[in-house]
Formats: structure tokens, sequence, C-alpha cells
């Protein structure tokens, strides 16, 4: 006869194996939506001084050690300043600029601006 504290090999083999299926699934899950998020590039350190702003264009360049980057301004574009909302006419030749942004074909598509208010201002 069996003790009532054993449990059939078949209900934990059950147990055991939609605990694996619950795992398995988040995991796919986490992997899927990671997959379906754009792949953002820069970091709160990129970005640099504009040196060129395009109105026409909607995009402006900033370097950074030498490096000239040219960003891309769409609709969705949030800009920041000082960690208040900032707009597009805050991109100016002379200011410091942080830029998150994505890869669209061969452009670079800002994302997120965060402009460096000037001192004394």
């Amino acid at each position: 006869m069996r003790s009532r504290t054993m449990r059939p090999r078949t209900m934990q083999s059950r147990r055991s194996f939609l605990l694996h299926l619950g795992f398995a699934a988040a995991a796919t899950l986490a992997i899927s939506s990671a997959s379906a998020m754009p792949a953002y590039h820069g970091s709160p350190r990129g970005g640099g001084t504009v040196t060129a702003r395009d109105d026409a264009g909607r995009n402006f360049t900033a370097v950074r050690r030498g490096r000239a980057w040219t960003y891309h301004v769409t609709e969705e574009t949030r800009f920041v300043v000082a960690g208040a909302e900032g707009a597009w006419s805050d991109v100016r030749v002379g200011t410091v600029v942080q830029v998150r942004w994505h890869r669209a074909g061969s452009q670079r598509v800002a994302d997120i601006v965060g402009i460096r208010e000037r001192s004394g201002h």
C-alpha cells in the first residue's frame, strides 16, 4: 500500500512539464517583445555640440571628439531642456545635445534629444 505523502510519479512529471512549459512561454514572450522594439543607439554621454541645423530637411549635425553625426527629427522626436519639455526650436547651433536614436535605413533618427541649458540662462 502506498503512503499518503507519496505522490504518483505521473503527477510530479506533469507538474514539472507544466513548470518548464511556463518558463519557455515566458522566455519566448520576452524575446519576441524585445525584438519588436527598435534597436536604440547612443547614450547619455553621446551627442555633441550642434554645428548645423537644417529646418527644411528636419535634421541637425552634432560634433563630438572630432566626428560629426547627422540626426533626423520626426514628429515623434522628444526634446528635453533641463528636465522640461522642449521643442525643435531649442536645437540651435552651439548648443550641447545628448541624443537617443535608432537607425532607419542609413539615417540616424533622433528619438530623444536632451538639450543642455547654456550657463547663465
